[in-house]
């Protein structure tokens, strides 16, 4: 019965040409059956794509095998276009009643690491992970999700483009056993699982998923198919029994299993799903967005936060800075809290740090202040150099106290022990756990290359490597450094 307003067809029963994931152990003769798939009377060309296999030469050498071997430099974009013109000589064989044209992956899991590798790659080349590099050449590397957000993206187009083919596509990939984990990552005794070394989603999207594994029967774990004998979430896996199947696995598949008809074969129907533009409820909320938005920018310019009421990452940046004691810092923390903004990324000139490595930075300078009236600091104040009597800018005062904080720190480690035992200079490395990398050492090491000091000054000021120092002892540098500058500061200010 028709519905008004609905486009309706009824089914063909066709059966599509079908993209088949040929999985397996190492060595069960993955790409032996494609050489064998080429000498069958029933297809037309068969193009290899041979990645991190190598197998394509050598096997040419079985009876009856005719294939091509498609050379490509590795890269995804060769990878691509070489499946996109072996797809446009399929549409042209199929168009004009031809054998079906093979398209052979030898193999998928290549694909998916390669990509893996190239998220990662990207990752180590963010600002953050090179200043952490920097600091440890070792240290674990974060992908962020937008990242693998772009291979999930590349994968897709590509899977796209086997799954709409007009002719037989066949890929390969590794497959073995594994021992399987609980929900915290944790191995589970006894307890073992398959696994695909490809994308998740390609076992979903192929019509016809096959196992191989050495000494024993092909398997046929699953089949988007009517004929094969399989119905879903029913019958297990099944193996390969008929003699048909001996030295003609892939043949016998797709001719005598899936009883796919060239004549009659189709390109699967795929309609991709997309967001598309805004519905017309959805045009009026982003107005009244945008308007929120707009006010809560003016809010801002006049020191207040409106809108809806919850703070952003630049109104916490502005407070954190503007904050007088640690009892308004600590408001400011409870907020970024309550918005889930204390992990949030903010770009420096040195550098990307959270909110809260920002506040764990502006805590340190007021730990430092109490020093400022401290005997100690005092006769810092005292002894400082005199500077130059002409008047100065702001700007020209603290510059030029970063440059008698800089001048401080001395360039070997000749000089006179300090007083406070914590900066004491040494080329024993401090106990590793009290030098790891967590938020609070990243907020004292921010605050250290905002007072201009490098880590080759403080290398010299410890007598060993930045990293090899430990947080509390960067910590009482930062103090040291900051009561440095404000007696500088101070001596200026009076002679101006």
């Amino acid at each position: 019965m028709a519905v008004s307003g609905l486009k309706t067809r009824q089914p063909t029963g066709r059966v599509p040409w079908p993209c088949i994931l040929l999985e397996g152990e190492e060595k069960a003769g993955k790409s032996w059956a494609l050489a064998q798939f080429s000498a069958s009377e029933r297809i037309g060309a068969l193009y290899w794509i041979d990645l991190n296999e190598g197998a394509g030469d050598e096997y040419g050498a079985i009876p009856g095998a005719n294939y091509q071997i498609i050379e490509h430099d590795g890269s995804y974009a060769s990878v691509l276009a070489a499946v996109q013109a072996v797809k446009a000589e399929a549409r042209r064989a199929a168009d004009a009643g031809a054998p079906p044209v093979v398209l052979a992956i030898d193999t998928g899991s290549a694909i998916w690491d390669g990509l893996k590798d190239w998220a990662s790659d990207r990752a180590a080349k963010s600002v953050r992970n090179r200043e952490l590099l920097k600091r440890d050449p070792n240290a674990e590397i974060t992908i962020s999700q937008n990242l693998w957000n772009d291979a999930g993206a590349r994968w897709r187009k590509l899977q796209t483009e086997l799954l709409t083919f007009p002719g037989i596509v066949v890929v390969t990939a590794r497959g073995k056993e594994v021992t399987e984990v609980d929900a915290n990552g944790r191995p589970i005794e006894g307890q073992k699982t398959w696994s695909v070394q490809t994308h998740r989603e390609f076992p979903y999207a192929a019509s016809v998923w096959m196992r191989l594994r050495r000494g024993r029967r092909p398997i046929i774990v699953g089949a988007r198919s009517v004929h094969v004998g399989i119905k879903p979430n029913d019958d297990p896996a099944k193996e390969v029994t008929d003699p048909a199947a001996t030295g003609r696995l892939l043949e016998w598949l797709v001719f005598d299993a899936l009883k796919c008809d060239p004549g009659a074969a189709h390109v699967r129907n795929l309609v991709t799903f997309h967001g598309g533009g805004l519905l017309d409820h959805e045009r009026t909320e982003q107005a009244r967005t945008e308007q929120a938005r707009t006010e809560q920018a003016a809010g801002r310019g006049n020191g207040r936060s409106t809108g809806s009421g919850e703070p952003d990452v630049a109104d916490l940046v502005a407070r954190i800075g503007d904050a007088a004691n640690d009892d308004e810092l600590r408001e400011v923390w409870a907020e970024a809290n309550r918005a889930a903004l204390l992990q949030a990324e903010v770009p420096t000139p040195g550098g990307s740090y959270t909110v809260a490595e920002l506040m764990q930075a502006r805590h340190e300078e007021f730990l430092t202040a109490s020093m400022a009236a401290h005997p100690a600091g005092r006769r810092r104040a005292q002894a400082a150099p005199a500077a130059s009597a002409a008047p100065q800018t702001p700007a020209a005062v603290v510059q030029a106290a970063r440059a008698a904080a800089a001048a401080a720190l001395p360039a070997t480690g000749t000089e006179a022990a300090p007083a406070n035992p914590l900066l004491e200079a040494s080329p024993i490395p401090d106990d590793p756990k009290d030098r790891r990398l967590n938020a609070a050492r990243r907020g004292v090491l921010a605050s250290l290359e905002s007072l201009g000091v490098t880590s080759e000054q403080i290398g010299a000021r410890f007598g060993r490597p930045a990293e090899q120092v430990a947080t509390k002892r960067l910590t009482a540098l930062v103090r040291d450094v900051i009561a440095t500058q404000r007696a500088g500061v101070t001596g200026q200010q009076e002679i101006a």
